[in-house]
């Protein structure tokens, strides 16, 4: 699981996500990333965030699994790459409803793919 020193409480999500910060977001099949750059001493290089909405995820189960499995994800792309950047980036996930039926080895595909896209620009 991934710790949390690299989540965003919703108080930080709501200071960094202003509608005067340049977000830059990535669209995918089965999800939308949005991504911003800070400048915050309080936190890590990388602060993650998944947002399900109930509308499009009816169950609490559903919602659940889906957040640990990115979450789990996303540890294990950071152990991985051991990425050491200077840059402070925070990052929003969306899931789309298509991720329920996707399998968990696809979504890790999708999921780095994404996020190499994120680390190389």
């Amino acid at each position: 699981m991934l710790k949390k020193a690299y989540k965003l409480t919703s108080l930080e999500i709501k200071s960094i996500f202003k509608k005067d910060t340049p977000i830059k977001i990535i669209r995918g099949v089965f999800f939308d990333i949005k991504y911003v750059l800070f400048d915050t001493n309080k936190r890590k290089n990388f602060s993650f965030a998944v947002i399900l909405s109930g509308k499009v995820f009816k169950k609490a189960v559903e919602r659940n699994k889906i957040r640990r499995r990115i979450f789990s994800l996303l540890d294990k792309y950071l152990k991985e790459k051991e990425i050491k950047t200077e840059e402070k980036l925070a990052v929003l996930i969306y899931p789309k409803k298509d991720l329920k039926t996707l399998k968990f080895l696809d979504l890790e595909k999708e999921l780095y793919n994404a996020f190499n896209k994120i680390i190389n620009k």
